[in-house]
């Protein structure tokens, strides 16, 4: 054990100085936080001693990896350098550094405590998301130049307590104590990952509050990143089940829908039958997903820009709904809403979620008339868990390493050209028709994304411009359905045209109607006549109104309705962002946050979402919840899966 005695005098005890600060700072912080919240906690012994017990253990392994860059420094220096002043200030730094960090946590921990009443969650990675919001929250809420200074004082303070403790001098490091060293550095940061789960704590006490004391802030951040949906039973204000369950069927309800589901439960299975002239033609059916294609490119949606012609004229030969509308700010929700036709439920996009397999997607809908199904995207489907979400979903997945090398003359690091992605569009589309299979196409277009880039001469624009990117992937969409046109199976195929969300979500209110205004539209000649509905459909309301276009019958788990079997005044749609879920009825939108707050307004302008704050209704409430939580339970209970087993 001689080698450990050196250690003990020289290493390990820096090491454990700063490990031991960083666990006794973590439960003074416990203790402050049960001391302002008394009147919300637990305070029976078996509580309290379950709470302390498993917040050491979240402690110690956030702490094992906050001690890991000293520990990595003190490790890898040699004795020499340690012993000399450059390397002794090198080591004050780190320390320092650390000391700060810790500090810094422990007062954002602490006011998040007074705000939330949780530990950190979700809702902290999605204030670290968006930093202007956050910079600008703290700037307005708390004394920034009190807390600042402050935060360095303490931490220049501990740093000294600490360095006044180090070893003089630091022994050499024998052969063993390497290896020893180097065992520690890679054993102990596994085993605290490995070891504790952050489920553990729910099991320690019925009151909540004590579950949230026995969290670590930092372990609890990064759990929440790697893990980042919100709980809305926790978090959101609830309703009776018995209601929810009451209301969506009642909102489902329609006159070629049978619910085969049993009544007692939030099972929203039904049987929809659709028949028309369509059933039996089983058109094919290419869905393109528009990268941020805003209405407000283009002049059909009253667009203040004028930068889609072809898709303007196309417009005027399609069926166009005038007033669809998002349901998210990002890609995953789009195409969440278009394939689950579910409401959004707070945090990640279920695609991001670990339950994505096995749902009951359009996809599936078409499966049991007997379609086959793909999922073509132009850049690497890892991203954003694409490609396991769709092949989960049992649809065939073709990206951008199905596409030849030869076959890519122009791409980003999003991905290839859109004229490169159609045209393998137009290869599958071959393929399925020689095998006299009808087929669903979903296609992920990028050319309309940062960096904005496109083949030189298709269109007069400049490179990396937004008005370059909307321009090119308007040429490319009119581009691909002249190709299109002159393949026997175009006459029987339907193609659908809308955006994934807005180029931006940003607004002077937190759920700015206007920014989720999105544009669809339905080309088929011959088979769906032209027009215009111009009644509010949600995103999630296109799937089932697809499949009532063309004919198709189906068992059913969406919570989509099909816009030409709702009745007027049903109408709804839902906006949100990770946290904020807003659901609108006629001109009234509704906002559910956490900690179980509710918001209500309303709408004296859509185009530039101008709202008026106006008194709750409970109705409206009761709708908001109904859909929202309804969706929730539902996804979490396992009855989104397929009913329908292949």
């Amino acid at each position: 054990m001689q080698w450990f005695d050196k250690m003990r005098q020289g290493r390990i005890r820096c090491l454990a100085l700063f490990f031991l600060t960083y666990m006794a700072a973590q439960s003074l912080l416990r203790a402050v936080n049960l001391l302002t919240s008394l009147d919300m906690v637990s305070l029976a012994a078996g509580d309290m001693l379950r709470t302390f017990l498993a917040g050491l253990v979240y402690d110690t392994a956030s702490g094992v990896f906050f001690t890991l860059p000293l520990a990595l420094l003190l490790w890898g220096l040699p004795a020499r350098w340690l012993n000399r002043k450059v390397g002794r200030a090198l080591l004050f730094l780190v320390t320092f550094f650390q000391n700060g960090l810790m500090v810094f946590s422990l007062v954002a921990l602490h006011l998040y405590w007074q705000e939330f009443h949780t530990n950190f969650n979700f809702i902290a990675v999605d204030y670290l998301v968006y930093t202007q919001e956050m910079i600008g929250q703290i700037r307005q809420s708390f004394p920034v130049e009190i807390l600042l200074p402050g935060i360095f004082a303490v931490a220049l303070a501990l740093t000294g307590w600490e360095g006044s403790r180090f070893p003089c001098v630091f022994p050499e490091k024998g052969k063993r104590s390497c290896l020893m060293g180097a065992l520690c550095l890679l054993l102990v940061p596994l085993l605290a990952v490995l070891v504790p789960q952050d489920t553990w704590r729910e099991k320690i006490s019925d009151n909540a509050y004590n579950v949230e004391l026995a969290g670590n802030g930092p372990y609890g951040f990064v759990y929440a990143y790697f893990h980042n949906q919100l709980d809305y039973n926790r978090y959101y204000r609830k309703e009776d089940r018995n209601l929810v369950r009451s209301y969506l069927r009642q909102a489902l309800r329609a006159d070629n829908v049978t619910f085969t589901g049993p009544v007692d439960t939030l099972d929203v299975t039904r049987r929809v039958e659709n028949h028309n002239a369509l059933t039996d033609r089983r058109p094919n059916v290419v869905l393109i997903t528009v990268e941020s294609l805003s209405s407000d490119f283009m002049s059909t949606f009253h667009g203040e820009k004028d930068w889609t012609p072809n898709l303007d004229k196309l417009a005027s030969q399609s069926l166009v709904f005038s007033r669809m509308y998002a349901t998210g700010t990002r890609t995953v929700r789009g195409l969440e809403a278009l394939a689950l036709a579910v409401p959004p439920t707070p945090g990640q996009s279920i695609l991001r979620r670990p339950d994505y397999a096995g749902l009951f997607t359009l996809g599936n809908a078409l499966n049991q008339a007997g379609y086959q199904t793909d999922f073509l995207y132009g850049g690497y489907g890892y991203f954003d868990n694409m490609n396991a979400f769709y092949e989960g979903n049992d649809f065939a997945v073709h990206d951008r390493l199905s596409i030849p090398k030869e076959k890519i003359f122009c791409e980003s690091v999003w991905g290839v050209a859109d004229e490169i992605l159609f045209d393998k569009v137009l290869e599958t589309m071959d393929e399925r028709a020689a095998k006299h299979e009808p087929a669903l196409e979903v296609v992920m277009t990028t050319s309309n994304h940062r960096p904005f880039r496109f083949p030189e001469g298709r269109v007069q624009a400049e490179q990396g411009s937004r008005e370059g990117g909307v321009r090119y992937t308007d040429w490319a969409i009119q581009d691909f359905l002249e190709k299109a046109r002159r393949k026997p199976w175009f006459a029987n195929t339907v193609f659908v045209l809308v955006a994934d969300h807005q180029a931006a979500a940003a607004g002077k209110m937190a759920l700015p109607v206007h920014k989720y205004h999105i544009p669809c539209m339905i080309y088929a000649p011959g088979l769906i006549p032209a027009g215009v509905n111009d009644r509010l459909v949600s995103q999630i309301d296109l799937a089932p109104t697809l499949l009532g276009l063309l004919g198709v019958s189906y068992t059913s788990r969406f919570l989509g309705q099909d816009i030409y079997r709702t009745r007027l005044g049903q109408e709804r749609i839902f906006i949100s962002t990770y946290q904020s879920l807003g659901y609108i009825e006629n001109n009234h939108l509704l906002i559910l946050n956490p900690q179980q707050r509710v918001e209500s307004y309303r709408i004296l302008d859509w185009q530039k979402s101008r709202y008026e704050k106006e008194p709750l209704d409970p109705v409206l409430q009761e709708h908001a919840i109904a859909w929202y939580q309804g969706a929730y339970e539902l996804y979490n209970g396992g009855d989104l899966k397929n009913p329908v087993v292949p």
